[in-house]
C-alpha cells in the first residue's frame, strides 16, 4: 500500500528543480517544528498566533513544491551550495517571525533567529526572563534543530551535489578513521540522525532526574546537545543544581565529539574508538592543559576566589566555550586578560569534526601542525619525502592544503572583522571587539569579556549575524558566494538541471 502510494506521488513531479524540491521538505520540517511552541504557548495560555500564522503558507508552499518537483542527480557543486544557502535562508526567515511578532525589531529578530539557528547561542533579549516560556522554547528548538541540520544535511543534499558532495561529507567527517565511509553517505546520516535522538533523550531524562523540571529539562537539552548555549534563565546554567550542571558538561563534550566515533561505539561495539583516535586525544589534553593553565593563573591572582576561581567554573568555562556551546557557570570576564587568551584559543581551535560544534576543529589543527612540520624538516632534508597521517590513514595534499586555507581564512575573517567592529562601534574596546568577534566566528555565543550584543548598533548586529552562518558552514561556501565563477557555475548547473518537463 505504502509503496503504491509511493508511486502515486512520484508521478505527481512534472519539473525539475532540486532548490524548489528541497526548500518544500525544509519549509515542511519548520512548520512541524512551528507547532511545538504553539501547544507550549496553549499549555501556559499564552498567544499562539506567532506559531500558527506561518503554517498555512509553510504546509501549501512545502507540500506543493515536495508534490510537483523533482530533485537533479549529478549537479555541479555549485548548484548543490546555492541549495544548502537557500536552506539556511528560508530557515532564517521562518525562524524571525515569531521573535518580530512578540516586540523584536527587525534587525534583532534577525539576529536572534540566526544566532539560533547557527547554534552560535548569543542573544540580544533584553531581558530572559520577561519572554514568553513558548518564545523562549522556541529559541530553544532552533538551536537543536540548527544542530541537526549538520547531519540532515547530507541526508538530503549531498546526494545531488555529486563528487562535490562527497567533498563535502569527506571535509566534516575529517579524522573519522574510517575514509570509505563517504561512500554510504545516507546510511551514514541515519545513523548520526538516530544518535543525536538518542543523546537528545538520554540527557533529558538525566536533567529531569537532578530535579529540573519538564520544560526546563527539554529546552536545556535543545541547547546543549546542539552546543547552541542559549538559556531560559537570565543567570544561565549557573542557576542549575550541580549535578544538572554536571549533565551539561558531559553532554557539551558529546555534542563536541565526532559523531562517527559514537556510531563506532553504538553501533559496531567499539568502545575503544574513542582512546584509538588521535583526534578525540587531542581535544582531552587541549581541554585539560586549558583548564590547568587558567587556574595557574587564577591561583596567582589576587582577589579573584569564589565560585569563579574553583576547578569546577574553570573546567566548565572551558568545556564550554572550547566545544562553542556558550553557557556559563562563572564570571570569566573578570578574569585576568591571560586567562581570557587561553579561553579565546580554546574557543577559536573548537573540537572535533563531525560534531556539532563551530570553530576551526582540532583536526585542522593537527593536520596544519603536520604540514608545517614537514616544511621545515625538508628545507633541512630536501630530498626527504614525509607523509601526513591521522589514525593511521594517509593525508592527501589536497586535504593539507584545504585544512591550511581553513585556518587562514578563519583567522583573516576574524582579523577584519574585528577592525570592522572598532569601526562600527566606536566607543568599544579591542578586547570587546575580539569578544564579539571570536563569539560569532566559532558559534560559542559567549565572549571571553563581558559583550552586551543588545546595545550594539543595527549593523554591527547584522555584520554579527553574517558571521555567525559563515562561521557555522566555516566559511568556504559563505565566501564562495562572493566570487564570479561560484555564480557562473550555478547558473550553468541550474541551466543544466532545472525547468524541464519530465
Amino acid at each position: 500500500m505504502l509503496s503504491s502510494l509511493g508511486m502515486r506521488l512520484r508521478r505527481l513531479e512534472r519539473w525539475e528543480s532540486n532548490i524548489l524540491k528541497i526548500l518544500g521538505m525544509v519549509e515542511l520540517a519548520l512548520a512541524a517544528m512551528l507547532a511545538a511552541p504553539a501547544a507550549v504557548a496553549a499549555i501556559y495560555g499564552e498567544d499562539a498566533l506567532p506559531y500558527l500564522l506561518p503554517l498555512p503558507p509553510l504546509i501549501a508552499c512545502g507540500s506543493a513544491q515536495c508534490l510537483f518537483f523533482r530533485r537533479v542527480d549529478n549537479v555541479v557543486p555549485a548548484s548543490g551550495v546555492l541549495v544548502i544557502v537557500c536552506g539556511w535562508l528560508v530557515a532564517f526567515a521562518v525562524s524571525l517571525v515569531p521573535f518580530a511578532m512578540s516586540g523584536f525589531s527587525a534587525v534583532d529578530s534577525v539576529f536572534e533567529a540566526v544566532s539560533g539557528f547557527t547554534t552560535t547561542g548569543a542573544s540580544v533579549a533584553p531581558d530572559i526572563d520577561a519572554l514568553p516560556r513558548s518564545l523562549l522554547f522556541w529559541r530553544s528548538l532552533i538551536q537543536w534543530a540548527g544542530g541537526l541540520a549538520v547531519v540532515l544535511l547530507f541526508v538530503f543534499i549531498v546526494p545531488t551535489m555529486g563528487l562535490g558532495g562527497r567533498a563535502f561529507l569527506n571535509n566534516e567527517l575529517s579524522g573519522s578513521g574510517d575514509y570509505n565511509f563517504s561512500m554510504r553517505m545516507n546510511n551514514a546520516a541515519k545513523h548520526f540522525i538516530a544518535i543525536y535522538l538518542l543523546l537528545s533523550a538520554a540527557e533529558a531524562a538525566l536533567l529531569y532526574a537532578c530535579g529540573l523540571g519538564v520544560f526546563d529539562s527539554a529546552t536545556a537539552t535543545f541547547s546543549t546537545i546542539s552546543t547552541g548555549g542559549m538559556s531560559v534563565r537570565s543567570e544561565g546554567a549557573a542557576g542549575y543544581p550541580f549535578p544538572a550542571q554536571a549533565v551539561l558538561l558531559a553532554f557539551m563534550f558529546l555534542g563536541g565529539t565526532n559523531f562517527y566515533l559514537h556510531y563506532r561505539a553504538l553501533y559496531k561495539r567499539d568502545a575503544m574508538v574513542y582512546v584509538k583516535s588521535r583526534e578525540f586525544a587531542w581535544t582531552v589534553a587541549i581541554f585539560a592543559v586549558a583548564s590547568a593553565a587558567v587556574l595557574g593563573v587564577l591561583a596567582g591572582s589576587e582577589g579573584l576566589g569564589g565560585a569563579g576561581g574553583d576547578a569546577w567554573g574553570v573546567v566548565f568555562m572551558v568545556v564550554s566555550l572550547g566545544t562553542s556551546t556558550g553557557f556559563s557557570v562563572a564570571d570569566h570576564a573578570a578574569w585576568p586578560a591571560a586567562a581570557s587568551a587561553m579561553l579565546l584559543a580554546v574557543t577559536m581551535i573548537g573540537t572535533m569534526s563531525g560534531s556539532t560544534s563551530g570553530g576551526v576543529k582540532v583536526y585542522r589543527v593537527l593536520i596544519v601542525k603536520s604540514f608545517i612540520g614537514n616544511g621545515i624538516y625538508r628545507m633541512i632534508h630536501p630530498r626527504t619525502i614525509r607523509e601526513i597521517k591521522m589514525d593511521g590513514y594517509l593525508v592527501d595534499r589536497e586535504s593539507a592544503l584545504s585544512a591550511v586555507i581553513v585556518l587562514l581564512l578563519f583567522a583573516f575573517t576574524g582579523a577584519a572583522v574585528t577592525l570592522a567592529m572598532l569601526v562600527l562601534e566606536p566607543g568599544m574596546t579591542l578586547m570587546d571587539s575580539v569578544s564579539a568577534t571570536g563569539a560569532a566566528l566559532s558559534t560559542s555565543g559567549l565572549g571571553v569579556s563581558d559583550v552586551d550584543f543588545a546595545s550594539l548598533s543595527p549593523a554591527s548586529k547584522m555584520l554579527l549575524s553574517f558571521v555567525m552562518w559563515a562561521g557555522r558552514v566555516e566559511l568556504v561556501m559563505a565566501l564562495c558566494l562572493f566570487t564570479r565563477s561560484f555564480w557562473n557555475d550555478a547558473a550553468l548547473g541550474m541551466k543544466k538541471a532545472g525547468g524541464g518537463r519530465r
